[in-house]
């Protein structure tokens, strides 16, 4: 089959006009001016009639008719900016012919950043040579790529009268620096670059954005180009823009297809697992270190995902505070070095060995096995519909480890075959042969597979191979249906029929979103190479080893990084950093001496534990613990782009269970070592409880709960039996300093300690409003993060130490004074349990040392206390 091109799509002819339009006014019959000067002979030149004032003239009008407002430069430079997947390529190569047509220009240099990228434009000018032929009355042209092995080319280039397309690699131009510059016996002793320069090329950047340091832009105008055009869907910097397509643009207007998102995480948590995955491992001078993603162990003992940075003889079990990883003890560490056959990973005392893209304690060939098990359901499912209308289903899995695929024993090969003989019987596609349904592209060095992302795009025989089968992977004869490939597939090839790309990789993958699902996103053709343009059938389904919300606010982040849609206004602006300073003398006010001579006091606790009550309340409780078995999550979601962001629609989900962790878990030693208990006191409340079905559904999330359970019911019994003593130690006024903050967070105010109170909340900040208007607050404090009360269930930090004193009608103040530590919650009904106890208990410690402790939801509460103590 041959691909069909559409000359007819208005967007691509208004981005095509937008650049004709820049040169109106330039006259043609220049540029078939015979240069012969300097010794060069032969040489026909691009040539430009315009001033500089006529061009920018013209600018400013295309940028008006296109609502654009940015992006202006004094340089011949202009942008074009075009989603992945509307035919960048194509409205580049036929604006080549629109400027000889219109001006009579007739050479071009196309520079791109990568051989990927060199063997995508060739292979599109291949493939377009009928229709432009057809299009532009068999005007002759001619490309190829650059190479110095046939530096002739060169001279070919500049003495040819007819379109010449000359298209080259960055690396090439730097690495044959010696050849463009050295003078050549064929070329009459003149340097190769002297005859590019004197043809005055119209240069094409594709994907300019990777081309912006400071020495290729001095390498560059080396070319002394005409003028340079600028292709990309991702600028970094934008030269004179004259044309955009968002992504918003092309979805609104169905040209790309539309995304959803199939989210496949594991559901279980692993709270009490040793997971760990790998994210690198660097080396800094004479230091390693390695960064990883562990399970980390907060004061109130929740769990959740944390990266971390670990080096030699590094204990995990201290840096996650969580013993779980009890003799976890970095031992060894490797640099990830491809070039050097080195693969980064991490070695523990206890002989565990992580590589990178490698995890342990996770479901992580679940996971892949659930991936791989919806794509080819997906991907049979549209198989079905289709087939219908003679279109063909293709489905992209990206890989991290090329090994996991081309090993004969690869798990990533062995789960597909395996997974994919199974459901064929289930969609009636018995006839299927499962070695010859799928196939990897992967880049090779003599006999060896390349893993390396940066040899794998510089190998050109790996692209060879994927671009010459691209119009036959479209065919019903060609078997292949389902392509493995490594990352280096995020740029220079896509494929109009990919319907569903599954991404098996690790958290340390640096694959942008926005380049996986540009891999997909051109809409469908048929096996007649026509485009299909219905919505309800281009529809790309992404199955992501990660939540959607995770996926979608990633996705997100790049459509602003970007300069798609603006970043949300940040929160504590670094711009607007501010010093709350502690008034000059603070120390001497008679208010604040007396407050903190009462509220400085420190004091120690003890509990009584009734250890028989205690055992009968935890049995009570763990006998009704329900722990499911672990599972694997799939949520499918809707990914829509509207003109501020990127939303996310949920579509359904449903839980799968998984086989438990085989790993043994001793639940006696960790509840033991979490709880302080003794082991008798743990065995008994096991065994009393007698709960087997939870702990071999699954043990670690019963050892997790059953702790809970425990420390919820002894904090209980600390609450309740705990006494506070004064000790001799003392909190120094000397500890007060000033603050630095944010101007957005902060609130002036002036019967205070400082000129200005820092506020966690707008509750917090309404209620040093109200207490500065009151003539009977003399003075409070917004307490520092320092000051803080021991309770059983953490450390407390209270809000606001206040002084007050009677105010009569005639405005006489009485010389008595209330002293109050206040705690402002905008729900006091609602705290969290957790902050409950603390308070619970601290309220204890105020009693003590004699000061009035109170609970606020609003300054009306106060203030009614406040009169009620005079």
């Amino acid at each position: 089959m041959k691909f069909k091109f559409d000359s007819n799509q208005q967007f691509q002819i208004d981005a095509v006009n937008a650049v004709i339009d820049i040169f109106e006014g330039q006259s043609k019959e220049t540029a078939d001016k015979f240069i012969s000067s300097s010794g060069l002979l032969g040489v026909y030149a691009n040539i430009l009639s315009l001033t500089d004032k006529e061009i920018f003239e013209n600018v400013a009008k295309i940028q008006e008719n296109n609502k654009i407002k940015n992006g202006a430069t004094e340089s011949l430079d202009f942008s074009v900016e075009m989603e992945t997947g509307t035919g960048k390529t194509y409205v580049y190569l036929r604006t080549i012919f629109e400027l000889n047509k219109k001006y009579g220009w007739k050479k071009f240099i196309i520079l791109v950043p990568s051989v990927a990228i060199r063997e995508g434009v060739i292979k599109t000018l291949k493939i377009t040579k009928e229709h432009f032929k057809e299009l532009y009355d068999n005007t002759p042209y001619r490309f190829y790529e650059y190479q110095s092995r046939n530096i002739s080319m060169v001279k070919h280039f500049a003495s040819s009268n007819n379109i010449e397309i000359m298209v080259m690699t960055m690396g090439a131009f730097n690495k044959d620096a010696n050849v463009l510059y050295s003078e050549r016996d064929q070329m009459q002793g003149e340097q190769p670059i002297s005859y590019i320069q004197k043809t005055n090329p119209i240069m094409i950047l594709d994907e300019p954005q990777n081309m912006e340091g400071e020495a290729t832009q001095e390498k560059l105008k080396n070319f002394k180009a005409l003028f340079k055009l600028r292709y990309s869907a991702t600028h970094r910097d934008l030269h004179n823009l004259m044309y955009r397509l968002t992504p918003y643009d092309a979805y609104q207007l169905g040209l790309v297809k539309k995304i959803e998102v199939y989210s496949i995480v594991d559901d279980s948590d692993n709270i009490s697992t040793a997971y760990i995955d790998l994210i690198n491992v660097t080396s800094a001078k004479s230091t390693i270190k390695a960064k990883v993603e562990v399970l980390f162990k907060d004061s109130q003992g929740n769990i959740k995902k944390k990266k971390i940075i670990v080096k030699q003889r590094d204990d995990l079990s201290l840096k996650a505070n969580n013993n779980q990883y009890e003799n976890y003890v970095v031992d060894g560490l490797t640099v990830d070095a491809p070039d050097f056959g080195s693969v980064g990973s991490i070695h523990f005392k206890n002989g565990v060995l992580v590589k990178i893209g490698e995890s342990t304690g996770e479901s992580r060939e679940d996971i892949i096995k659930k991936q791989i098990t919806e794509t080819i359901k997906l991907h049979f499912e549209k198989k079905i519909k289709l087939k219908e209308v003679d279109i063909k289903v293709l489905s992209l899995f990206f890989i991290d480890k090329v090994d996991n695929y081309v090993l004969a024993d690869g798990f990533i090969r062995n789960i597909f075959t395996k997974e994919f003989n199974r459901i064929k019987k289930q969609y009636n596609f018995n006839d299927l042969d499962a070695s010859q349904i799928h196939k990897g592209y992967f880049a090779m060095k003599g006999d060896k597979y390349l893993e390396r992302e940066k040899s794998i795009a510089e190998n050109k025989e790996a692209y060879e191979l994927i671009m010459k089968e691209k119009e036959k992977l479209l065919s019903f004869d060609e078997p292949t249906e389902f392509i493995f490939s490594h990352s280096a597939l995020r740029e220079g090839w896509d494929n109009p029929n990919i319907f569903n790309i599954c991404t098996l990789r690790t958290t340390g993958s640096t694959i942008r979103k926005r380049q996986e699902i540009g891999r997909g996103m051109r809409l469908c053709v048929n096996s007649q190479g026509d485009r299909i343009f219905e919505r309800n059938i281009n529809l790309l389904s992404v199955v992501a080893n990660e939540s959607y919300g995770n996926y979608v606010s990633q996705l997100q982040g790049e459509f602003v990084a970007d300069g798609i849609y603006e970043a949300p206004p940040s929160p504590a602006n670094a711009r607007k950093r501010c010093l709350v300073k502690t008034k000059k003398g603070f120390k001497n006010n008679e208010n604040f001496k007396e407050i903190w001579k009462r509220i400085s006091k420190k004091t120690s606790y003890t509990v009584n534990i009734e250890t028989k009550d205690l055992i009968e309340r935890c049995v009570r409780r763990i006998k009704d613990i329900n722990v499911p078995k672990p599972q694997v999550k799939v949520e499918r979601v809707a990914v829509e782009l509207s003109k501020k962001g990127v939303d996310a629609r949920l579509l359904g989900g449903e839980e799968f269970e998984i086989l438990p962790d085989k790993k043994i878990i001793s639940c006696v030693k960790n509840i033991k070592d979490e709880t302080k208990l003794t082991g008798r006191t743990v065995v008994e409340i096991l065994t009393k409880a007698d709960n087997a079905k939870a702990i071999f559904n699954n043990p670690a999330r019963f050892n997790f709960e059953a702790v809970r359970v425990i420390r919820e019911e002894l904090i209980k019994d600390y609450i309740g039996q705990i006494s506070y003593k004064i000790i001799p130690e003392q909190y120094n006024a000397e500890q007060f300093e000033h603050i630095p903050s944010y101007k957005n967070k902060i609130q002036k105010v002036d019967n205070s300690i400082y000129n200005a109170i820092v506020w966690d909340s707008e509750v917090e900040q309404k209620f040093a409003l109200d207490l500065d208007k009151d003539e009977r607050i003399k003075l409070f404090i917004k307490l520092p993060r320092w000051f803080k009360v021991g309770t059983p269930a953490g450390d407390y930090n209270p809000d606001w130490a206040i002084v007050t004193s009677k105010i009569d009608l005639h405005g006489g103040e009485a010389k008595e004074k209330v002293y109050f530590v206040i705690e402002t919650k905008g729900d006091i009904i609602n705290i969290r349990p957790s902050e409950r106890n603390k308070i619970e208990s601290a309220k204890k410690h105020f009693e003590v040392i004699d000061v009035r402790y109170k609970e606020m939801e609003n300054y009306e509460s106060f203030r009614e206390i406040i009169s009620n103590q005079f």
